[in-house]
Protein backbone atom coordinates (compact mmCIF):
# COMPACT_ATOMS: atom_id res chain seq x y z
CA UNK A 1 0.00 0.00 0.00
CA UNK A 2 1.83 3.55 -0.95
CA UNK A 3 0.96 6.23 1.45
CA UNK A 4 -0.74 9.30 0.97
CA UNK A 5 0.84 11.99 -0.63
CA UNK A 6 1.13 14.44 2.47
CA UNK A 7 -0.58 18.03 1.70
CA UNK A 8 1.48 20.98 2.54
CA UNK A 9 -0.31 24.24 2.79
CA UNK A 10 0.87 27.09 0.66
CA UNK A 11 0.92 29.87 3.44
CA UNK A 12 2.27 29.50 6.96
CA UNK A 13 2.00 32.28 9.52
CA UNK A 14 5.30 31.86 12.26
CA UNK A 15 6.24 34.48 14.98
CA UNK A 16 9.02 36.44 13.18
CA UNK A 17 11.63 38.01 15.45
CA UNK A 18 14.81 39.60 15.58
CA UNK A 19 18.11 38.02 13.89
CA UNK A 20 19.64 39.41 17.74
CA UNK A 21 17.30 36.57 19.64
CA UNK A 22 18.63 34.07 17.40
CA UNK A 23 19.78 31.15 19.41
CA UNK A 24 21.66 29.48 16.20
CA UNK A 25 23.47 33.00 15.92
CA UNK A 26 24.39 33.07 19.53
CA UNK A 27 25.47 29.51 19.98
CA UNK A 28 27.66 30.25 16.24
CA UNK A 29 29.67 33.54 17.78
CA UNK A 30 30.25 32.03 21.21
CA UNK A 31 32.04 29.02 19.91
CA UNK A 32 33.44 30.95 17.24
CA UNK A 33 34.78 33.46 20.04
CA UNK A 34 35.90 30.73 22.61
CA UNK A 35 37.12 27.86 20.09
CA UNK A 36 39.25 31.08 18.33
CA UNK A 37 40.98 31.94 21.78
CA UNK A 38 41.86 28.40 22.79
CA UNK A 39 43.68 27.62 19.43
CA UNK A 40 45.29 31.44 19.13
CA UNK A 41 45.75 32.75 23.06
CA UNK A 42 48.68 30.73 24.14
CA UNK A 43 47.32 30.04 27.30
CA UNK A 44 47.27 26.56 26.97
CA UNK A 45 50.11 24.56 25.24
CA UNK A 46 50.10 23.99 21.53
CA UNK A 47 49.60 20.57 22.35
CA UNK A 48 46.20 21.59 24.03
CA UNK A 49 44.92 24.06 22.06
CA UNK A 50 43.78 22.96 18.80
CA UNK A 51 42.27 19.81 20.59
CA UNK A 52 40.15 22.16 22.75
CA UNK A 53 39.79 24.23 19.71
CA UNK A 54 38.08 21.12 18.41
CA UNK A 55 36.31 19.88 21.03
CA UNK A 56 34.48 23.56 21.22
CA UNK A 57 33.76 23.47 17.61
CA UNK A 58 32.02 19.88 18.16
CA UNK A 59 30.24 20.87 21.26
CA UNK A 60 28.64 23.93 19.32
CA UNK A 61 27.98 21.88 15.85
CA UNK A 62 25.52 19.48 18.32
CA UNK A 63 24.20 22.64 19.39
CA UNK A 64 23.41 23.99 16.45
CA UNK A 65 21.83 21.34 15.70
CA UNK A 66 19.64 20.65 18.62
CA UNK A 67 18.03 24.46 18.72
CA UNK A 68 17.49 24.23 14.84
CA UNK A 69 15.55 21.02 15.03
CA UNK A 70 14.13 21.08 18.49
CA UNK A 71 14.00 24.47 19.78
CA UNK A 72 13.28 26.85 17.69
CA UNK A 73 10.00 28.34 17.20
CA UNK A 74 10.55 31.85 15.36
CA UNK A 75 12.58 32.68 11.83
CA UNK A 76 14.39 36.17 11.39
CA UNK A 77 13.58 38.49 9.07
CA UNK A 78 15.86 37.69 6.15
CA UNK A 79 14.37 33.99 6.16
CA UNK A 80 10.92 35.28 5.71
CA UNK A 81 9.86 35.30 2.14
CA UNK A 82 9.42 38.77 1.17
CA UNK A 83 5.53 38.10 -0.71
Amino acid sequence: MIAPTPTVPTIVTVPVQSAWYSKINWTQAIGLAISGAAALSGILPPQYGVPVALGVQAAQSVATWYFKTFATTTITPSSAVKV
